[in-house]
């Protein structure tokens, strides 16, 4: 199809110019027209025009992630004449533009980086040529223009450097600073790098001071927790000595937390606990030897092991145990003899 010309379009190029995506020039068409000025013809300009920005939004997306930007950008461009309305469009190529533009940063940076190591590598292997012998002629011609060379590196790393700390890229920055000032020595590489450096120790410090706030504040968290489930421990084992009930008040009282148990008033329920412990197993010890001076061994056994579970580790309580065990098995042995 030959191309519609601006300023020709005629009633009849509605249909071509929509083919061609040519949107902006179909609504002069049906402005100029009163009878293309219909909500049908509008609606489906409207539709048309929807479906190929969807279309080529979605195909600048695809170049995009293939690396191809400047054929995206071209691809956008193509398209705002058409709808030069697209927000959506021109957002995304001012978008892509950028990228590009960064890209093509990069890419300079790396050259450049390349070629600032290779031009040290030279300048290095040319110093230890002459202290070993006197360079040729073409040597000398060499390192004369690789110096010249390493004066224009040195100033566009100088640049690269600048531009990395204006987009906060500090390590890429220093980096191109220093080649910059290895090439060729400058009281501006210097100042940056001066900069870079006070900018590095302030986010260090900064960094760490709010490391510090956050332990603290997780500290006092923790303190606060730690706090709150003392006082509810110390409650339930108050109300259990209260109610004569020393099994729930041990169980209560080991549950907090050893921070908490060189506070007075944690030492002071804990002597209490201790005494009525004590006084219990006395208690215990007192009904215990009774039952098996009675020969009611077993009962004493279940009166002892009362005992133990509320202190595991008494001597007495646990000698006793072990001696009425042994008793009971002795008689479990006659029995079996005699039964024979």
């Amino acid at each position: 199809m030959e191309t519609l010309r601006i300023g020709q379009d005629r009633p009849d190029d509605l249909e071509p110019l929509i083919k061609q995506h040519e949107y902006a020039r179909a609504r002069q068409l049906t402005g100029k027209y009163p009878s293309l000025d219909t909500l049908e013809i509008q609606t489906w300009i409207t539709r048309q025009e929807s479906e190929y920005e969807a279309a080529v939004f979605t195909d600048a997306r695809s170049l995009e992630s293939n690396d191809d930007l400047l054929s995206a950008v071209q691809l956008l461009s193509s398209a705002l004449q058409k709808i030069p309305h697209s927000t959506l469009l021109r957002e995304l190529r001012s978008a892509i533009e950028h990228e590009r533009v960064d890209q093509l940063k990069i890419n300079e940076r790396e050259q450049l980086v390349s070629s600032a190591t290779y031009m040290l590598e030279q300048q290095q292997l040319y110093q230890n040529k002459i202290n070993l012998e006197s360079p040729s002629l073409g040597q000398r011609w060499e390192n004369k223009r690789n110096a010249k060379e390493a004066q224009a590196l040195s100033g566009k790393l100088l640049e690269h450097g600048q531009y990395a700390m204006q987009t906060d890229q500090l390590e890429i920055a220093e980096n191109c600073l220093n080649l910059s000032a290895a090439l060729k020595h400058s009281p501006e590489a210097d100042a940056l790098l001066s900069e870079i450096k006070t900018t590095k120790d302030s986010r260090k410090q900064v960094a760490q001071t709010q490391a510090s706030i956050k332990k603290k504040k997780k500290q006092q968290k923790v303190k606060r927790k730690q706090t709150n489930k003392t006082k509810v421990l110390m409650e339930e084992t108050q109300q259990a000595l209260s109610n004569d009930d020393l099994q729930v008040a041990r169980a209560a009282f080991v549950q907090i937390p050893p921070s908490a148990q060189l506070r007075k008033d944690v030492i002071a329920i804990q002597d209490n606990l201790d005494k009525a412990v004590g006084t219990r197993i006395d208690e215990l010890i007192t009904a215990g030897d009774a039952q098996y001076r009675a020969d009611n061994v077993l009962e004493a056994i279940r009166t002892w092991t009362k005992g133990l579970s509320l202190d595991p580790d008494n001597p007495e309580l646990r000698e006793r145990v072990e001696r009425a065990n042994r008793v009971l098995a002795r008689l479990e042995e006659l029995k079996r003899l005699q039964g024979k």
